[in-house]
C-alpha cells in the first residue's frame, strides 16, 4: 500500500541478504518509504516501467549489466531519479565513475546515518 508522503525507493542488488539488511537500516528511519525490489539491471528496468522511483540503491557487481551501466542507462530515461552505488568494491576509480554518473557511493556494510544522510531524512 503506497503511502501518501511516502518516497519510493528501488533497491538493486543480486543479493536477497543484502537488500533484506537495507530495507532493515531504512525502515528504521524517520521518513515512510515504498521499498521497490530487483534483483538484476534488466530486472530493475522491468519495475521502472510499471512504477517511477524517486531514489535507487544500486549494487555494483550483478549479473548482467553491471550497477553503472544500469546507473547510465536510468540517468537517460529517469534523469531526477537520485542514485547510489552501494558496494562492497571500494575500489577509488569506482567511486570516480559513480561521481561521474552523479551517483553517491556508499560501501557496504552501510549503516543507517550513511543512508539517512544520502536520503534525507532522520536516523
Amino acid at each position: 500500500m503506497t503511502q501518501a508522503n511516502a518516497i519510493t525507493l528501488l533497491l538493486v542488488d543480486d543479493s536477497r541478504v543484502a537488500r533484506l539488511s537495507l530495507m532493515r537500516q531504512i525502515k528504521g528511519l524517520t521518513a515512510e518509504f515504498d521499498i521497490l525490489q530487483a534483483a538484476s539491471a534488466d530486472e530493475a528496468q522491468q519495475v521502472l516501467a510499471n512504477q517511477d522511483a524517486d531514489i535507487a540503491l544500486i549494487d555494483f557487481n550483478m549479473p548482467g549489466r553491471d550497477g553503472l551501466v544500469l546507473a547510465a542507462e536510468l540517468r537517460e530515461s529517469h534523469p531526477n531519479m537520485r542514485m547510489a552505488l552501494v558496494t562492497a568494491n571500494i575500489q577509488q576509480p569506482l567511486v570516480e565513475r559513480a561521481k561521474e554518473l552523479g551517483m553517491a557511493f556508499m560501501g557496504k556494510p552501510t549503516n543507517a546515518d550513511d543512508l539517512a544522510r544520502f536520503l534525507g531524512v532522520t536516523p
